[in-house]
């Protein structure tokens, strides 16, 4: 997980079932991009909060917040959470759908809308965040996609 502001760019290579999230301040341009790689932070765990959507949404927050963006203009982008087991019989080996619906619910529960999202399918994603236009670029074995 990262935060910065303009002019920065913030990269996350090898999202699979991970799943990224993008936070946006508009006004301000400043911006983080977690990559979180399981839904919920289990207790004990507390150490590595970057790692867990729920956690990794809280503490990018906070740390904007800080950096002077108002809660209220901070919007949400979201890529990743692939299914990359073509035969996932076990539950264990679904992360990604569980990873995209724990950020739909984190970010809702905090009142922030997600204005842009590519999630799902079953190929990896690079992803680089543009701090100075909110642009989140998705690269996959497939081609490039802005968002």
């Amino acid at each position: 997980m990262a935060v910065a502001r303009a002019p920065a760019f913030i990269r996350s290579a090898g999202l699979g079932s991970c799943v990224g999230i993008v936070l946006y301040e508009p006004f301000i341009n400043i911006g983080g991009l977690a990559h979180a790689m399981l839904p919920r932070c289990r207790p004990g765990r507390e150490d590595s909060r970057e790692k867990y959507v729920d956690t990794s949404v809280h503490l990018m927050l906070e740390k904007l917040l800080g950096m002077g963006a108002i809660r209220e203009n901070i919007v949400a982008k979201l890529a990743g959470g692939a299914q990359m087991f073509s035969r996932a019989e076990s539950d264990l080996l679904v992360i990604g759908s569980k990873n995209i619906i724990a950020a739909g619910q984190v970010l809702s529960e905090l009142g922030i809308p997600i204005i842009a999202q590519d999630v799902g399918g079953n190929h990896g994603r690079t992803l680089e965040f543009n701090c100075s236009d909110g642009a989140l670029w998705i690269r996959t074995l497939q081609g490039e996609t802005k968002i």
